[in-house]
Formats: C-alpha cells, structure tokens, sequence
C-alpha cells in the first residue's frame, strides 16, 4: 500500500504539473483559465470539485449512521444543478463582460458597493476553508487504513500538501482540469470495482434481508426532529441545494467564468445530474458494511475501506486507494484555487497590478494550505466543528448572488449587507451554542431572518443603485469577444 500511495501522489502531481500553459502568467490565465476552457473540460472540473472524498468516504459513513438519510446528497445535487443550470450562463455572460473573477467581483459591482464586495469574499472565505481541511484528513485516513500506519498518513498529508501547492502555483486551474479527468473517471471505476467485489462476496440476494434484521431502522428515514430524521432530511436538501444552485460555493465560480462559451455551462447542468447517479453507490456499500462488518463507533467513514480491504484482493485495493487519493487532492486543489481568487481579486487594495494579482493569488494558496495542514494535524477538532458551519453559512449568499444577476432596484447594498451579517451571527450563534429550532437545518432558519432582514432595510433606505447594462447587441462579434448584456436573454 505504500507503493500505492506513493505512485498515486507522484501520478497526481505529474497531471497537475502538465497543465501549465504560457497564459497562465496572468491572473485569469491562472484563476480561470483564460475563459477558454472547453464543455468537456469544464464537466470534469465542476465534477471534480463537487464529488470529494466525502463522496467517497463520508457517503458509506453517514449510510452507517443515518442509513438512507444519506440520499440527501443526491437530492440536493440534482436540486442545485436545476438552479445552476438557470444562474450559470448569465453568470457566464456578466463575467465575460465585466471582466469577473469570482461572485464577490458580481456582487460589489452589481449593488455598486465595494464593502459588500469585500464582505461575501471574507464570508467565502472563512466559511470554505473547512473544506480543504476536510480534504486533507480524509487523505490521510486512507492513507493511514491502506498501511496500518498513523505515521504514514501524516507524512502523506504534508507530502500531498506539499504538492499541491506546486502544481497549483504552477500550473492554475488548467492543472486543476488536468487532474480532474483522471479522478473524476478513477472515483465511479473504484466504486463500482467495490460494488462488484462486496456482491460476489458477500452476495447481493442477503444484504437488504440482513439489514431488515439487523438494521431496520437505517431503512427509513425517521419522522420527527431528531438527528437524521425527516425534519433534518428535508431541511438539508433545502439548505444545501439552495447553496449549490446558487453558486455560493466558491469552487463553482472558476469552472463555470473558465468556461469558453455559455452554452458550454448549459450542457454541462444538463448532464451533471447523470453522473450524480454515481453517488448512490458509497450508501449501497454502506448498507453492505452494516450488514457484514463490524464498524466501530468513530470509525464510520473507514467502512468503505474496512469492505474493500475483506472483498478485493491487495493489488486492486491498491487502485483503490489511489483513486481515494485523487479524491482528496484534486478537490483540495481547486478549493485553493478558488479561496486564493476571492484573496488575491477582492481582498487587495483597489489599483493593483494584474501581476500583483498574479503573485497575492499564488502566495495565498500557501498560505491557505500550510495553515489547513497545520490544523489538520494539531486541531482536527477544530476544524471539524468548522465544517459544521460551511453550509449553513455560505448559503447566506444565495440573495446577493442571485439578486445581482436580475435587474431589480428594490434590495440595495444596505439590506444585503445587514441580512448577511445577522444571518451569520445566527449560524455561528446557533452551532456553536447547539440551539436547534424544531430541529431544521440551521441553515434554513438563518436564511429565512436573513430575507426577512434585507427586506427590512431594503424598504427602508431606498432602492439600490445599479449600474447600467450595455444595451446594443455587437453585430459579427467573434466567439471570443465580449458578449453584450442584452444578449443575456438569447
């Protein structure tokens, strides 16, 4: 196994470090790809970004405990590419006109508000961090169950971190994208080598009866409030398809700006819900690991692992774990990727170089992994607890982003800043302080106060002040030029 994971690391590396082309000493060369970005390679990046090791560890593990309240994730995923199948080529066409790297860059100029701007980026920021972090440890779990040794899966998580802020300084989100074809294409060959493996195995016919005996109730999702129960099931999908139809995860902004047309955005919402079928496969292998194995409280999210290791033989657990490590540094990369954006576009003094730009967003994407490693190995607790608030938090976007791409005047600055802020204090209020209200996501209840807010002071101040939209079509304009705002119905 520690060949395997030596030859996954180098194999990673070496896609991540091919990906460099000479714009990419740019900063949108760097952060978006030069918006040149084909359908296909756009697919594997949002793939890629969205289907990380939790896809591939945590889905079994949740299976475990909550048995098919896990399917949450699947709902969502189809709910969210409805929403970003709506909100993506017009986000697609407001870049490609003014020049947008990331949804703080949309949202501080649509509300004309720099401050605003400047506040959805520190919120993107803190909020997603916990992400990269997840990634990391969830590398080093495998890393260390494929060995049996603790040491092994830390010394991989710094070599892993190591390399990818190498190849993501190098190479930008090109290398992200090359990467992401190998991973996207490793992950569903590994599950469904899994999938294969437990049913000659253990043999598909006796592991709905032995989950009907053993574990009835991992068969229905529980009515009432408590912890995987209906409220829960429901509330999470609304929340998290919310987020993700909304693009308020900062991981779907470079995908869909690097895009080379809008009608490559489109097809890929289209198509995106085909391969989140693939997802159904971890929570029937958790079902497996309920019926044949012996999981350990704590150690849930090793099930998937604990199966593979008794089904396959030695030489295709290696497989295995080489594709669960590119399940964990690919993600990782790109949510550097899009964190270093938002610093290095939003978070710099106004008037400064594009190549300053260059070097803050490379500088940056250091930072943000050296401090996720570090974490990662003295406090994972820490930022455990973090991950709680990631969703919640970050679909406190979801009015700004959508809002910014309509025309309305009626919610200004003013009411999006004050809904954002109380809306926060909510989320961190009620997960730190374990307050549930009748057991909904808290997510939900803070968007809810949060809409209810920027109405308030929205009616109160006035309307916004939007800048003006292009209003003439460009005749004869090449692929490759600006798009016109009017062309943003057509």
């Amino acid at each position: 196994m520690i060949i395997a994971t030596v030859i996954g690391l180098a194999l990673i590396a070496t896609l991540g470090f091919l990906g460099r082309r000479q714009t990419l000493n740019t900063n949108t060369g760097w952060s978006i790809g030069d918006r040149g970005m084909s359908s296909l390679t756009t697919f594997f990046l949002q793939a890629g970004a969205i289907f990380t090791s939790f896809t591939f560890l945590g889905m079994s593990g949740l299976t475990v405990l909550g048995g098919v309240s896990a399917a949450y994730m699947p709902a969502y995923l189809v709910i969210g590419y409805i929403g970003m199948f709506l909100l993506g080529p017009i986000v697609w066409k407001l870049g490609k006109v003014f020049n947008y790297h990331t949804n703080a860059d949309l949202v501080g100029h649509q509300f004309s508000s720099p401050f605003l701007g400047r506040l959805v980026a520190v919120i993107a920021v803190l909020f997603f961090m916990p992400i990269v972090q997840v990634q990391i440890v969830g590398l080093g779990t495998m890393v260390s169950f494929g060995t049996g040794y603790k040491q092994a899966g830390t010394f991989s998580m710094i070599v892993a971190t190591v390399l990818i802020l190498l190849f993501v300084s190098w190479a930008g989100l090109r290398g992200v994208a090359l990467t992401a074809y190998f991973k996207d294409v490793a992950m569903v060959v590994a599950l469904v080598i899994i999938l294969i493996g437990a049913l000659v195995t253990y043999h598909a016919g006796d592991v709905m009866a032995d989950v009907m005996t053993n574990a009835q109730k991992l068969l229905f999702v529980a009515p009432g409030t408590q912890t995987y129960g209906l409220v829960w099931f429901v509330s999470s999908v609304i929340i998290s398809g919310i987020g993700l139809g909304a693009m308020t995860l900062p991981e779907s902004w470079p995908a869909v700006l690097a895009a080379n047309k809008s009608r490559a955005v489109s097809k890929n919402h289209v198509m995106l819900p085909l391969y989140t079928l693939a997802t159904f496969i971890p929570i029937v292998l958790g079902f497996f690991a309920v019926s044949h194995l012996q999981i350990n409280k704590g150690e849930e999210n090793s099930a998937i692992l604990s199966l593979a290791s008794s089904a396959l033989p030695e030489w295709l657990m290696g497989l295995i774990i080489i594709s669960g490590l590119a399940c964990a540094i690919v993600p990782a990369a790109h949510c550097v990727l899009a964190i270093a954006t938002l610093v290095s576009s939003n978070l710099t003094p106004s008037g400064i170089t594009d190549k300053r730009k260059l070097l803050v967003g490379r500088v940056s994407s250091g930072v943000i992994l050296l401090l996720s490693l570090g974490l990662a190995l003295s406090r994972p607790d820490l930022m455990a607890n973090l991950y709680l608030l990631t969703y919640a938090g970050l679909a406190q976007l979801a009015p700004s982003n959508v809002l910014a791409v309509t025309r309305q005047t009626f919610v200004n600055a003013k009411g999006l800043i004050t809904g954002l802020i109380v809306s926060e204090l909510v989320v961190i209020v009620c997960t730190f302080g374990k307050i549930s209200v009748f057991g909904l996501n808290i997510g939900v209840v803070a968007l809810v106060v949060n809409i209810i807010v920027l109405l308030i002071v929205s009616a109160a101040t006035g309307p916004a002040d939007r800048p003006d939209w292009p209003r003439t079509r460009t005749q004869h304009r090449p692929e490759t030029a600006p798009v016109a705002i009017a062309d943003l119905g057509a």
